[in-house]
This record gives C-alpha cells, structure tokens and sequence, in this order.
C-alpha cells in the first residue's frame, strides 16, 4: 500500500484524462445510506462529492461535510483527497485505510469509500482485459490454423458477394430488434412523482423548488413524520436519481399544537376558499384565530401559517 501523499502533491488530470471525457471514467454505486440502490456513470475526470448544492456529487446523509472529498481519476486509477473529513477506503483486496482530512491516497479501482453515513463503490468502465495464453502443444498448429481461416473469411466473403441483393436486404430486416431505447425521465416527471408522494406521506407542506435542471425540497415536518419522508427520499433516488438529483432542505420541526380553528366546509374548485365557524367564506391570505391565516388550499390539504409555524389539514 502507498504512502499517505498530500493534496498539493495529487497530479493534475485535466491533460491526462482528457480523451475520457467523452465516454464513461467510472461507474458509482450506493451500497449503505439514503441513496442505496443509486448507480450513476461518472463521465468527468475530476469530482467534488459532499452535502452542499454547489458539490458534484451531492449526498443527504448525515455527517458528510459541505465538500468531503475530491475524486481525480486517471486510467484505471483514482487520486482521493479528503477535504472536508476523513475518508475511509477498502481496496480491492480488502484492506482499509482511513485517508485524514487535509490528506490524499491513490490507488487502482475498484475501491470503496466510507464518507459519513454514506458508504459508495467506483468501478471502472474498461472491460478487463485477459492476458492470452497459448499451451506449447499448440503452437506448431499457429500457420496452418490461421491459412485455414484465411481461406474460410476468402471463401465467405466470395459467396456474401455473390448473393442476391434481396436476400442481403431480408436477411437485415429479419434481425431482431434486441436493443429497446427506454426514455428517460423528464425533470417534470420527477416533480409531479414527488409532490404526489410528498401528499400521500402527509408532507405536502413541504416546498418542491428547481433550480439549475434539479430538484429541491425545502421546509420542516413534524417529528413523527421523519421515517416517511425518508422513504419518499429513497423512492425518489432509486426511481430518478439517475438522472434527477433531489437536494434536501428540510428540517424536524418543534411540536405545533393543533390550530384551534373550525371549518365548516371546503370549495376545492375555482377561487377556492373555506367557510368558518361563523358561516362566512374565507380565502387564502385571511387571518382566522390565534393569528393563523389561510396561507393557500391545495389538493385535499388546507394549509395555514403562522409565523415560522405551518400546519395542514388533510382532508
């Protein structure tokens, strides 16, 4: 195993990897944290992967700095520096080795890292390559092996020539069609599945914002809710997370006693509004008792704000 090398020390790879820009350096799979099950083709050969938005590789699990780490990858070979903390990393042979926060290591793919709660495998996407072996037997039949195909690919290649156009062209269309491009999910897509799922966990006062071709959510939620929005979180990244990232936003909120407010009805259709205790139709931007307002009707859910305080009815 290579010694600890520092950060200043890490080669610069925009120059020698710059012919794997255009095809897939690595492959990066989550194996344990909000994100497992994610499987992402890493095209560049530099990246930043840590919590905050500005990051690469942007994870929601819990003890990963703003920027963690850096990943430089160079052939079959990956320079990782820990930036923001510690990095623990399994080689291919098993060992670990924890790299310190201001430190670097570089080693062969594939290899693992524990970053936080977090714990990801890089692969790479070079076929691997099999050295040939030809027993001693075989080698006096090398020339008479390779006249006989000569003469198999001339005598092929003669008849391919020879035959009718026709069949040329049935041959063709006969071939069957093995490979089915699947459509990839649009950014639109992602958010009508996500605001669905955050009103079915009873998270709708949670706020879906886009920013940059990506998704966030922003807001807080009650106590007892964090186990469904950490399914709706999951279900998103195993269904888009290839192609749509959801950066969290969101926090646990203090207890909110339920609003002493008394509806009557509710008008979901156009101008919706509510009828209160009183009778009257109140509309969103209203102010009701104990100084909650009617912040909007949406769906099956009143939602109503006070303050920093947000409470929702569903209906």
């Amino acid at each position: 195993m290579t010694a600890l090398i520092s950060l200043s020390a890490t080669p610069d790879g925009s120059v020698q990897d710059a012919s794997l820009q255009n095809s897939g350096v690595a492959v990066l799979e989550i194996l344990h944290g909000l994100h497992q099950g994610v499987a992402l083709i890493l095209d560049k050969p530099v990246y930043v992967i840590g919590s905050a938005a500005s990051a690469d590789l942007v994870l929601g699990d819990a003890d990963i700095a703003a920027q963690h780490a850096r990943l430089r990858f160079s052939d079959d070979r990956i320079a990782i520096e820990a930036m923001g903390s510690d990095v623990t990393v399994v080689d291919a042979l098993g060992q670990h080795l924890v790299i310190s926060k201001g430190h670097g290591q570089r080693l062969g793919l594939p290899v693992e890292l524990k970053l936080g709660q977090s714990h990801v495998r890089l692969r790479s996407t070079r076929p691997a390559t099999a050295a040939s072996a030809v027993p001693g037997a075989l080698r006096a039949f090398r020339l008479p092996a390779l006249g006989a195909l000569l003469l198999l690919v001339t005598c092929a290649t003669a008849f391919a020539f020879r035959a009718p156009p026709e069949a040329v062209h049935n041959a063709a269309a006969n071939t069957p069609q093995m490979a089915v491009q699947v459509a990839a999910p649009t950014l639109a897509e992602a958010r009508s599945w996500l605001d669905q799922a955050l009103r079915d966990a009873r998270l709708g006062q949670l706020r879906i914002e886009e920013q940059d071709g990506q998704l966030s959510v922003a807001g807080s939620y009650p106590a007892a809710l964090k186990n469904s929005w950490l399914q709706v979180q999951r279900a998103f990244d195993s269904r888009f997370g290839q192609r749509v990232v959801l950066t969290p936003n969101v926090q646990v909120s203090a207890a909110v006693a339920t609003p002493r407010v008394r509806l009557q009805a509710v008008w979901f259709g156009r101008n919706p509004y509510v009828i209160d205790e009183h009778g009257k139709r109140v509309y969103p931007g209203a102010l009701l008792a104990d100084d909650w307002t009617l912040e909007s009707i949406e769906g099956d859910q009143v939602h109503l704000v006070r303050g920093q305080e947000r409470f929702a009815f569903t209906l």
